[in-house]
């Protein structure tokens, strides 16, 4: 039997697909039409600043203002325009969201690579809902250390980094790959953090993601790989959700 070149799970595949169309209708819109979207649907740490310290949100518009008057228009404009009833949407609707195919086409490829292992292990309905509390996750960081914060966020990076955490849990392990899990070559347990701190490889992998999200949010934009501040930020607190949800979520789970 021959093996398909791009045998993705349905699930991703789904994803992959439902991101695509979201950003194609994007690209239908006018100009003002789809800022208007992208008000009432990216991430906006302000908008949840301001139910828990107005003050500080509103030091935060002046400043902004004192530096560029378009800019603080266009930071007012996020912070007033969005309803209010979809304000809690946000922390998951962003990740539907992208800021050019290039961000979409990165996430996808990275959500082929290693959502694909992590759809398979854990089951559809349990890796859709790792990737909601990964958006979800990764908001909370965004704003725990931005609360302020005016600029949208947008992205499925903190989604896609819960994927990362969760399937450093297994994929460093012989025999993580059983193309048949109802079969006898059944794939081994989680790795316990005791594991992962002997396994060298996922030790490894784990270092390199977090030395490329910190040049990536650190530097990115500057070396012009970003044409916006990249949320650095948001996808440790995805990643970090999948690295502690992951045995919650896994489909082989031992007593």
């Amino acid at each position: 039997m021959r093996e398909k070149i791009f045998n993705l799970p349905g699930v991703v595949t789904a994803v992959l697909l439902t991101l695509v169309l979201t950003h194609f209708f994007r690209t239908g819109l006018s100009a003002e039409a789809d800022l208007q979207l992208l008000a009432n649907f990216a991430f906006v740490p302000g908008r949840f600043g301001m139910l828990l310290d107005p003050a500080g949100v509103i030091a935060r518009l002046n400043a902004i203002a004192r530096s560029s008057e378009d800019q603080a228009q266009l930071s007012q404009f996020f912070l007033t325009y969005p309803s209010q009833s979809l304000l809690w949407l946000t922390p998951v609707s962003y990740a539907f969201l992208h800021g050019s195919w290039t961000h979409l086409g990165v996430n996808g490829v990275w959500l082929a690579a290693f959502g694909s292992p992590v759809a398979r292990r854990f089951g559809s309905a349990r890796f859709i809902l790792l990737m909601l509390l990964g958006a979800v996750a990764g908001a909370a960081a965004q704003l725990g250390l931005h609360p302020f914060e005016l600029a949208p966020m947008v992205g499925a990076s903190a989604a896609i980094s819960a994927c990362f955490g969760a399937a450093a849990r297994f994929v460093f392990l012989p025999g993580a790959f059983s193309r048949d899990p109802r079969g006898e070559a059944e794939p081994p347990a989680l790795a316990n953090f005791a594991q992962m701190v002997r396994n060298r490889q996922a030790l490894a992998f784990i270092g390199i993601w977090f030395a490329l999200n910190l040049f990536t949010g650190l530097a990115g934009q500057g070396a012009g790989l970003s044409d916006a501040p990249i949320a650095w930020e948001a996808h440790i607190g995805g990643f970090l959700l999948g690295l502690f949800a992951a045995p919650l979520l896994d489909q082989r789970r031992k007593a």
